[in-house]
């Protein structure tokens, strides 16, 4: 049954991750939002729920080392595999203006976390100023989306103007005018359609991932391998999944704003949220252990400033920039498989 489990989250997630690029990439041409905005919240939110709901469950069992273990680890892996490989196989010039507050505010939330950690104690007092970055991370992107939007409108009265104009002048223009109607007319009812198979897509990703990371766990605990391993590797690599599969999908797609802005958004909500909501719910200080506060921790910061920062330099992203942060991660894992 394990192995079933495993199987089957396995296909859920994989045909769920179709849908929901397909319909993510949709949706942000028909709504006229970029689609890096599309990627850095709404896609984010869904495909971080496995994260959100593990952490959460874990501290509320108690079990502290996995839920910190968990939001830590995902960031890594969501860096160190995902994003290395969206940008090892998706080298495109980029806008610096579209990545550089989210990138610099997702960096230094990371290094508040570092912050918090050194008394390694994770605390109410430690949830304020993450929450508040995680917070202003999206109203950046609400803001980004409403003036995109408010452009594509103007662009679009103009043209009705035009378009009007032209009916005085002849049947012509009014058959112009019905067809643009017409096609503005079947954008809005699909709006309804690509957002029913948004939300299916997201369901079975997050399904699946459960699945997938239950039937992991079990098969790690016959292995007698400890908590701490299990949260930042096989754990936190399960609840990637989704992530893994929305990015393996838009790379076949050639989507490099949806993917890049996904990992960017997911680790940003990951990083800013978890471990406050989990705090909040537990209403108990999470202890942090020795190895996240000295290893885990600066390598997540490591990895992520390797990842981001060359492309804000030359707004171009490299293949060496994938290869160097993925091979990083792996003698990471090394290392920490070496402790078992």
């Amino acid at each position: 049954m394990i192995y079933m489990s495993f199987f089957i989250g396995l296909i859920l997630i994989c045909k769920g991750g179709d849908w929901f690029v397909d319909a993510a990439s949709k949706l942000s041409e028909t709504l006229g939002i970029p689609k890096y905005v599309i990627g850095a919240t709404i896609v984010s939110f869904a495909t971080t729920m496995p994260e959100i709901i593990v952490s959460v469950a874990a501290a509320l069992d108690g079990h502290s080392a996995m839920a910190i273990g968990n939001a830590v680890g995902s960031v890594s892996a969501n860096t160190g595999i995902i994003l290395a490989l969206s940008l090892f196989f998706l080298p495109v010039a980029i806008k610096r203006e579209e990545y550089l507050f989210k990138n610099s505010l997702y960096i230094g939330t990371l290094l508040l976390l570092l912050i918090s950690f050194k008394d390694r104690i994770f605390d109410r007092a430690d949830c304020l100023l993450l929450l508040l970055a995680g917070i202003l991370f999206l109203v950046e992107n609400v803001k980004n989306a409403v003036c995109k939007k408010e452009v594509s409108n103007s662009k679009r009265k103009k043209e009705d103007t035009i378009l009007h104009k032209k009916i005085q002048a002849g049947k012509s223009g009014e058959k112009k005018v019905k067809n643009k109607r017409s096609k503005w007319k079947e954008k809005q009812s699909s709006i309804w359609e690509t957002f029913f198979w948004f939300c299916i897509g997201a369901v079975c990703i997050v399904a699946g991932s459960e699945l997938l990371v239950h039937s992991a766990c079990k098969i790690a605990e016959i292995l007698h391998i400890s908590e701490a391993i299990i949260s930042v590797t096989i754990v936190a690599m399960g609840t990637s999944l989704p992530e893994l599969v929305t990015t393996v999908t838009a790379i076949l797609k050639k989507e490099s704003s949806l993917s890049v802005g996904n990992i960017i958004g997911a680790n940003m909500i990951d990083s800013a949220f978890i471990l406050p909501i989990c705090t909040l719910l537990s209403r108990e200080k999470l202890p942090v252990s020795l190895q996240m506060a000295q290893i885990d921790m600066p390598l997540c910061i490591i990895i992520s400033v390797l990842a981001l920062f060359p492309m804000l330099i030359r707004q171009k992203i490299k293949r060496r920039d994938g290869i160097l942060v993925f091979t990083i991660y792996a003698g990471y894992l090394l290392y920490i498989f070496r402790a078992i």
